[in-house]
């Protein structure tokens, strides 16, 4: 009880440094967390943001209510995570790329855009969703709600609803039916649970 005390005031005094709204169910900051344009991240209760993150706002940041950010996370661009999103540690999530096209600059000095491959204003991660770790979400990239994306994926399409996908680039193994209430393999993939399991800690595609 008085440990989660602690935090929240720890965390209200980080969301003062950084210019963040202090959210009223309190929040957890760690050590090391960056923010830049605090002041465009709109912040739910409960929330867990892990020591050594960088969060890169552009107009408009959302992190829903319980969500968990886990450690070396670096989030980018207009990016919304809604209620109840799990990230393992060390992931890049960006609505944003960097421009390239001109040979006689350094791509570091050519500045950023934002990807519309998909259709979409932001990136953003649905409800209940679990990414794992050293994953890449890159674009404006829409994950449906309680999907989970396997260790080092590569994500630049959308994944709809229920759906697990793995690799690179990210493809889906498995959807949840809602119509027989099971977890299937894809149609397109022989996959078994144990294997998905192996390929789900492993990163394998």
């Amino acid at each position: 009880m008085i440990k989660n005390q602690i935090k929240k005031l720890l965390g209200a005094l980080q969301c003062l440094r950084t210019g963040v709204k202090i959210p009223r169910g309190g929040v957890y900051i760690g050590r090391h967390v960056h923010v830049v344009n605090g002041k465009r991240i709109v912040l739910g209760k409960d929330i867990q943001i892990r020591p050594d993150v960088d969060l890169f706002v552009g107009k408009r940041m959302v992190i829903g209510d319980r969500c968990d950010i886990g450690t070396r996370n670096r989030i980018t661009g207009n990016v919304i995570l809604e209620n109840n999103v799990l990230l393992g540690p060390d992931n890049y999530l960006s609505s944003e790329d960097h421009c390239y096209e001109d040979i006689l600059k350094p791509v570091m000095d050519q500045g950023t855009y934002s990807i519309r491959n998909n259709g979409h204003e932001e990136l953003q991660i649905g409800e209940g969703s679990w990414i794992g770790t050293h994953v890449a979400i890159i674009g404006d990239v829409h994950i449906g709600k309680h999907c989970v994306i396997g260790a080092n994926a590569v994500v630049t399409k959308d994944i709809p609803d229920y759906c697990v996908a793995v690799g690179v680039p990210a493809r889906i193994v498995r959807r949840y039916n809602l119509s027989s209430q099971r977890w299937e393999g894809s149609r397109n993939e022989n996959t078994d649970a144990g294997k998905l399991e192996g390929d789900l800690l492993q990163g394998n595609p």
